[in-house]
């Protein structure tokens, strides 16, 4: 008799604890960003930089050249 209710009484908690928590769906979060689409990566970036570094320093030596004739 005794293992009958404590096995009534098992199955009745494990159903109270189940029937009674909260279900959760989880929905994937969608973060939509921005990006400005940019082909160029780093070293294209740079490189640019210093071809414009580059082509002043020429202009400049050019133009010294220029000069003294």
């Amino acid at each position: 008799m005794k293992k009958l209710i404590l096995i009534v009484m098992t199955v009745v908690s494990i159903s109270a604890f189940f029937s009674c928590r909260e279900q959760k769906e989880e929905k994937p979060e969608v973060i939509e960003k921005t990006v400005e689409e940019d082909d160029e990566g780093v070293l294209e970036k740079v490189g640019k930089e210093v071809d414009e570094e580059v082509n002043e320093e020429i202009d400049e030596t050019i133009d010294k050249i220029g000069d003294d004739n």
